[in-house]
């Protein structure tokens, strides 16, 4: 949606009849009376369609030929408020700042706001600026009135449309619309609003057709709509003018909407109103040079309304293959008057104004909206059947998106669990090769789901319950005597949220059917006990359906935090805990193995990102979602040894004191102490991880973007701006971090918070280029391969899912050449 601008000037003048006023009102000092007007201009920050988390924002700029004196903002639509004015001290000739309007957490501010900013100048000129901000935001009642529009004309007898919109998580159980001054319009139906059963839909569109009864004057519209639990609200009001349709000569005040950047089958929405009714409404896409790409219009006629708005596809495809390329758009309208009246968009929608040329930004992409809403936190393609499986952990279930018709299919994967987080693929081998299943992190649960995704099935196969880990500190106190253990026990009962998969093979490079692994983190629970209230941990579960417990085996990952002995350290116990019905308590780590940890460092942030190399050998791990001074990132290799279920003890702790157990160690994982390397190299949160093929090139997106080894050693480092998550190389990337491999192949793709995605080169680490698309990246960012080779781009934006498909990339940076010997 496009910021809806609106503009209107006034200035103080002297009246025409006022020129033969007498002499007490002439000038006589003969200075010139300020008569110029103040210009001012409400810009949305970023883009017209923000979340209300981040609140509602927009920059002011004004300025004055002598001196600004006010500058008022008022609000309505979705946020009600003003007028808020701020004044400026004489002089001032030129304002420029910005406003955030910041909103508490169970806000109903939602929908499209509409903000009128009014410049005032010393002498009390003022004029005006008008924009519309989409606000989302689930929590809202949001109410839209979409037909007819502000200013539309009608005629005594004529047709007029009218279309609410309305929705809220929560339903909708009665839509309509109000008029004013009553019985100016007659309905056919004898209603003017519609009332929905239980179970409510949490969106409608309310459409209906009136017929004008009034003859004169104007007629006030407005929507209203009535969540599940009774409240009421209502939209903006809009404003119809009465005229006489007789001898009509007066083109159609035409006007069109679209967006700044737009992908090249999105829909312009062209308005026409006239007295004597629309009988065809269109839209002209021309080149900047003239030529017409496109020309369509529909007729009307048969409706006899008087009031029209219609969307019509670009249809670019296959017209414009260069991205971003500019196009020049506008409405087109003819009314049924007897002259047949004709015009194309005009300025302000005034018949008569100049034609109005709105240029429009073609970019990259197709955009998807969610078949039936909710969030996405995580991603994977199969490209077994070229589809994209997107976890929605607000409505709990799969989302299914078929790159061959660019569609989600309806009904999804319901079956998914409870609030499905990460999501990975089931490895058959470690040369890339996968099976039609997906294993998925319930983080409203504390199991995973494995689920087949094939076609025909599409269905839940069995959950992977996931045990409990007693993270224990041990002690031996001696005292006169006597010595004994002290053993303090963290309860970390988390659930899983980020997850990849690996596999061990069976001496070729078939995955063996008892080595196939989830690597995940958990979502922590304030509950845990300090320190770990607030922090996740890293976790391995075997993926087997069985109630077996000699079967099954965890792994909680102390490997990552062990640390010499010093000041402040703690030796480490852990207990894996498995209840009924499998009422399994194992020591995994004694105290005998002699592991010592800085506990209160020991948790991770509470957003940690899991991905798997492409040949399931290698894992990649992230700590996300932290405010501290430092970020830790760490690698995994199945081809290391991994030593577990050999009984340890009992063995002396001192003072006559002895422990027994396990001493599960996973040599895969990286030591602490390369953990702490990378600690010395970077300085703030990951925001987003990325792995290539083989694993052994690794990037995390921080305050800059590292390039790291599968040593987490430092290779490089790449400048990109903060706040936009999204981030995955190359899908053919398979050489070692600081190694040139293929220049096609050394790609990586990075999100941009001004709606552009960078390229870089991940060798030399510098951009070379940038792909520009509609909307701003704001969730997970992949890239897949298909079968027949073509890579593909996916990105989760405000709007849905945007899917490019991804041109050869040209990368100017030249293979190294060979060592010579002088």
């Amino acid at each position: 949606m496009r910021a809806v601008r609106v503009r209107a000037i006034v200035a103080l003048v002297t009246a025409g009849g006022a020129v033969f006023a007498c002499e007490t009102n002439r000038n006589v000092g003969g200075v010139g009376r300020d008569t110029t007007p103040p210009t001012i201009t409400l810009t949305p920050v970023v883009n017209d369609t923000q979340n209300v988390t981040t609140g509602l924002q927009f920059t002011v700029s004004a300025s004055d030929n002598l001196t600004l004196s006010l500058i008022r903002l008022t609000y309505t639509g979705g946020y009600v408020a003003g007028p808020v004015d701020t004044t400026f001290p004489v002089g001032t000739p030129n304002v420029s700042f910005q406003r955030t309007i910041t909103f508490p957490a169970n806000t109903t501010v939602g929908g499209n706001v509409r903000i009128v900013g009014r410049a005032v100048d010393g002498a009390g000129n003022f004029s005006e600026d008008t924009i519309q901000i989409f606000m989302i935001n689930v929590q809202a009642l949001n109410i839209l009135i979409v037909q007819p529009v502000n200013g539309a004309q009608a005629s005594t007898g004529l047709s007029l449309p009218i279309q609410v919109i309305a929705f809220h998580q929560g339903g909708i159980r009665k839509v309509g619309f109000l008029s004013s001054p009553p019985g100016a319009v007659t309905n056919p139906t004898g209603t003017d609003s519609a009332s929905y059963p239980v179970p409510y839909p949490d969106s409608v569109n309310y459409y209906d057709t009136v017929t004008v009864a009034a003859a004169s004057g104007t007629i006030t519209l407005t929507g209203f709509a009535e969540d599940s639990g009774g409240r009421r609200g209502t939209s903006s009001s809009v404003t119809v003018t009465l005229q006489t349709a007789a001898t009509d000569t007066t083109p159609p005040s035409v006007s069109d909407v679209v967006p700044t950047r737009v992908e090249v089958s999105d829909s312009v929405s062209v308005h026409a109103t006239d007295p004597s009714a629309i009988s065809w409404i269109g839209m002209r896409v021309r080149s900047l040079g003239g030529a017409v790409l496109r020309f369509d219009s529909l007729n009307v006629g048969a409706g006899n309304l008087s009031d029209v708005t219609r969307n019509f596809s670009l249809n670019l495809a296959g017209i414009v293959t260069t991205f971003p390329t500019d196009v020049l758009v506008q409405g087109y309208a003819c009314d049924k008057a007897t002259a047949r009246n004709c015009a194309f968009s005009q300025v302000g929608g005034v018949p008569g104004a100049a034609q109005k040329n709105d240029t429009a930004t073609v970019v990259a992409g197709v955009t998807r909206p969610l078949p039936a809403g909710g969030t996405i936190a995580d991603a994977i393609f199969d490209a077994n059947d070229s589809t994209l499986f997107l976890t929605n952990p607000t409505l709990s279930r799969l989302e299914i998106f078929q790159v061959a018709n660019t569609a989600f299919v309806a009904g999804g994967i319901p079956t998914a669990g409870p609030q499905p987080w990460g999501i990975a693929l089931w490895p058959r081998d470690t040369v890339g090769n996968y099976g039609d299943t997906v294993v998925v992190a319930n983080s409203g649960g504390t199991e995973l789901s494995i689920i087949d995704v094939r076609p025909s099935a599409r269905r839940l196969v069995w959950r992977q319950d996931l045990p409990n880990y007693l993270i224990e500190t041990y002690k031996v106190l001696v005292s006169t005597g006597a010595s004994r253990q002290e053993i303090t026990v963290h309860d970390v009962s988390d659930r899983p949220q980020y997850v990849a998969t690996v596999c061990r093979a069976a001496g070729g490079t078939a995955c063996a059917p008892d080595s196939i692994f989830a690597i995940y983190s958990t979502t922590p629970t304030q509950s845990s006990s300090s320190p770990f209230n607030g922090k996740a941990t890293l976790r391995m579960e075997k993926l087997i359906n069985t109630l077996d417990t000699t079967q099954l085996f965890g792994h909680f990952f102390w490997e990552i935090g062990a640390t010499p002995v010093g000041s402040g350290t703690d030796t480490l116990r852990i207990e894996m805990r498995r209840g009924l019905p499998y009422n399994q308590t194992k020591v995994i780590l004694s105290a005998c193995a002699g592991v010592n940890v800085l506990l209160n460092t020991f948790g991770l942030g509470d957003s940690t990102f899991a991905r798997n190399s492409g040949n399931f050998t290698h894992a990649f791990i992230g700590e996300g979602g932290i405010a501290t001074q430092f970020a830790r990132v760490f690698a995994y290799t199945s081809k290391a040894r991994l030593v577990h279920d050999v009984p340890v003890g009992p063995c002396a702790t001192g003072g006559g004191t002895s422990d027994a157990g396990f001493n599960d160690v996973d040599f895969g994982m990286s030591p602490g102490v390369d953990v702490s390397d990378f600690i010395s190299n970077t300085g703030v949160h990951v925001s987003a991880i990325a792995t290539n093929f083989n694993g052994e090139t690794n990037v995390v997106r921080a305050d800059s973007i590292y390039f790291l080894d599968e040593g987490l050693r430092l290779k490089g480092a790449s400048v990109a701006p903060v706040g936009a998550p999204g981030m995955d190389m190359n899908y053919n990337h398979n050489n070692a971090a600081g190694q040139p491999g293929l220049p096609a192949n050394r790609i990586l793709f990075a999100a941009r918070p001004d709606a552009n995605i960078d390229v870089f080169d991940t060798f030399y680490y510098g951009v070379i280029g940038s792909i520009p698309i509609r909307d701003p990246i704001t969730g997970p960012l992949r890239v897949a391969r298909d079968a027949a080779g073509n890579q593909l781009l996916f990105g989760i934006t405000a709007r849905g899912l945007v899917m490019l498909r991804l041109p050869p990339i040209a990368n100017p940076f030249p293979t190294p050449g060979s060592v010579r010997t002088r």
